[in-house]
């Protein structure tokens, strides 16, 4: 049998020369590509590690009846959210529930509107969330924005970037 495989792999070996067109890796030049979505996982480890500056954990918990314990079960802040987040057509309002939970929890750490100068701020949300500098345009509306409604803060613009289509994708 090994004789039998050893002359047919032999006999497809030939000589033949085969001619094939340039490829190139990459973007062609000046073209963009299109951003897709993060998958539930890249989403939530990536707000988890942005927001609370941890990942998502899991927790034993136990139930006690009159003093013993009845029954334990685990709960995993990953496996829970991202069910939910992949069992649905569109994800994208879920996802938005989410940034909002987190930007509201007492679990972030974020300075009060009086502590810190707007477009500073802005900026430096910008390059950490985004990788990017505001543009002019959206540098002057978040500004107008903080300046003209008290509920506008470091909560309002992180949940804002967080919840952008451009956080969202890859």
């Amino acid at each position: 049998m090994k004789r039998l495989l050893l002359l047919l792999a032999l006999a497809a070996c030939t000589d033949t020369t085969y001619d094939y067109d340039p490829a190139t890796a990459g973007e062609a030049e000046g073209g963009t590509r299109a951003p897709r979505a993060k998958t539930s996982t890249q989403f939530l480890r990536g707000l988890y590690a942005d927001l609370l500056g941890r990942s998502p954990e899991s927790y034993e918990l136990t139930v006690s009846f009159q003093g013993s314990p009845a029954f334990a079960f685990q709960l995993d802040e990953e496996a829970q959210l991202s069910g939910a987040l992949d069992g649905i057509g569109d994800s994208a309002p879920l996802r938005n529930l989410v940034v909002a939970g987190l930007v509201s929890s007492e679990e972030i750490q974020l300075p009060e509107k009086s502590e810190v100068e707007a477009a500073a701020f802005i900026r430096d949300q910008f390059r950490r969330l985004l990788g990017r500098e505001p543009n002019a345009y959206e540098l002057a509306v978040f500004t107008d924005e903080w300046a003209s409604d008290p509920a506008v803060g470091p909560r309002t613009i992180i949940r804002a970037l967080t919840g952008s289509r451009e956080y969202q994708s890859q």
